[in-house]
């Protein structure tokens, strides 16, 4: 018997067309089809393509990337010796600080033919002496422009002219997976660099990273001595300044940030203009809202952010009638989401301005109207003081607490805004109080929107609690100022 091989030939394209028909509706149905065969049919890179346009971006930019050595002046720790050890005549005495020069090492980028240089302000900002060498070889000094320690950036200048720089880009456009390069000098290895991906945007690193930058974060290598240096998109462009890295080791562990250079811009801007940061503030300190702080104030918002304290009586939220435990829901027409993005909304805003305030007070929306000061430059806080007061109260047991009254020689020495209240003494381990974050010397000032003047008034306000699962405190801490914490009560 004869085999038709046209029709087996006929037979396997339609089993075939079957079979493709059937995975593409199966793709469809999981919502991946359309896309799948879109992302298949894009024409990608080969690696020699991408090698090619490394090799673009680095002929582009190596030239502007420079390497910074600092030379500051720090105090030599004392050395503790045992009594009665003997001192060398003509030699320092042990125990007493010497000045020395500390020496480092940093990168940079030129941003424009006639010497102007960015990098980190933890590179620059302390250092009695810069000298910046190109990549042709020279070495010349620099002189400090400007800084501006709540971004990390510093501005310095060299005297030369027609210099090779790089463009600052626009680093809101970066996409999470786009390739990156950093440049630098990572461990005093000048013209280097690394490649990577942008792991992320928008990257808030609380404390650490400041209250105004929302860094870059980024796989691409960076170890110590790439400070300052830029991080560069495929088009040559500077999307970044490198400024930290999360590790264990001290090295690179492919967790490294920079500093957004649409962020960059505008301090640039200022430094080259004045050599400093000017900003807003409204003069207080905010505190994220929680759903038991919500409910004390009788506040049924999705946002807003908790007065915890107005800087000062003078300052401009004071002047305009804010004050600790006020809500804020609208700044200038803004709505408000967080503590750091009510400090950056502000911040942005003219020195002066008079800006409308929408804040929740006692369950009602009110509003009032602020006049901008300029914020202060940032200072170290000060560490909490003992309040000295040793006698303790009886332990009122549902918080875990003991008590005393806070006399007004205490609150004097303890510089506290309200004189009166209870202080806390012993704290007991794993108690509600201690989980919530209570120490010993805090002053409490209010339990929910009960006012405590003393103990007897903190007393009636717990017992007035009842079954009550949750409390929140309004605490006054020595050296912080005010806070307001959500005690979960056993």
């Amino acid at each position: 018997m004869g085999v038709n091989l046209s029709k087996i030939k006929q037979t396997r394209r339609g089993v075939a067309a079957l079979a493709l028909s059937l995975a593409l509706a199966i793709a469809t149905a999981l919502g991946v089809g359309i896309e799948s065969r879109a992302f298949a049919q894009q024409s990608l890179p080969s690696p020699a393509e991408l090698s090619r346009t490394f090799v673009g971006v680095a002929k582009q930019v190596k030239p502007a990337v420079v390497n910074i050595d600092v030379v500051e002046k720090t105090q030599r720790q004392s050395m503790q010796l045992p009594e009665g050890f003997p001192q060398i005549p003509g030699f320092p005495q042990f125990g007493e600080g010497q000045p020395r020069k500390a020496r480092g090492t940093g990168s940079g980028v030129i941003i424009s033919p006639d010497g102007y240089i960015l990098t980190n302000n933890h590179v620059a900002g302390d250092a009695e002496q810069i000298k910046v060498k190109l990549a042709d070889g020279r070495e010349l000094k620099a002189r400090r422009i400007g800084t501006d320690k709540e971004t990390d950036i510093a501005l310095i200048k060299i005297d030369a002219t027609n210099l090779p720089y790089a463009k600052l880009g626009n680093s809101d456009k970066l996409e999470e997976g786009e390739w990156v390069l950093a440049f630098g000098s990572p461990f005093g290895l000048q013209q280097t660099m690394t490649a990577g991906i942008v792991s992320a945007t928008g990257r808030d690193l609380g404390a650490q990273g400041g209250a105004f930058t929302n860094f870059i974060q980024t796989d691409a290598s960076i170890n110590p001595g790439n400070s300052g240096g830029p991080l560069v998109n495929m088009q040559g462009e500077v999307v970044g300044i490198n400024t930290m890295i999360f590790s264990r080791s001290g090295g690179n562990e492919g967790i490294g940030f920079a500093i957004p250079a649409n962020l960059v811009n505008k301090v640039y801007a200022q430094l080259l203009k004045s050599g400093k940061v000017t900003r807003a503030y409204l003069g207080l300190y905010p505190q994220e809202m929680t759903p038991s702080i919500a409910r004390m104030a009788r506040y049924n918002g999705e946002n807003g952010v908790l007065v915890r304290q107005v800087s000062a009586e003078d300052s401009p939220a004071a002047r305009a009638g804010l004050r600790s435990g006020d809500i804020i829901v609208e700044v200038d027409g803004k709505k408000v989401t967080s503590p750091k993005q009510l400090t950056e909304v502000v911040a942005d805003l003219p020195v002066g301005k008079a800006i409308d305030v929408k804040y929740m007070r006692d369950g009602r929306m009110e509003s009032t109207k602020v006049t901008l000061g300029e914020r202060p430059a940032p200072e170290d806080e000060a560490k909490a003081d003992n309040n000295g007061n040793d006698e303790e109260g009886e332990n009122p047991g549902k918080l875990g607490i003991s008590i005393t009254n806070l006399t007004p020689e205490a609150a004097r020495r303890m510089k506290l805004r309200v004189n009166s209240g209870v202080v806390v003494g012993t704290v007991v381990s794993d108690s509600p109080a201690d989980d919530a974050g209570l120490q010993r010397g805090d002053v409490i000032h209010r339990v929910n929107q009960t006012p405590v003047t003393n103990r007897q008034d903190f007393m009636r306000a717990i017992a007035s609690l009842g079954g009550t699962k949750e409390a929140v405190l309004q605490v006054e801490r020595a050296g912080i100022g005010m806070l307001f914490l959500t005690v979960t009560l056993e």
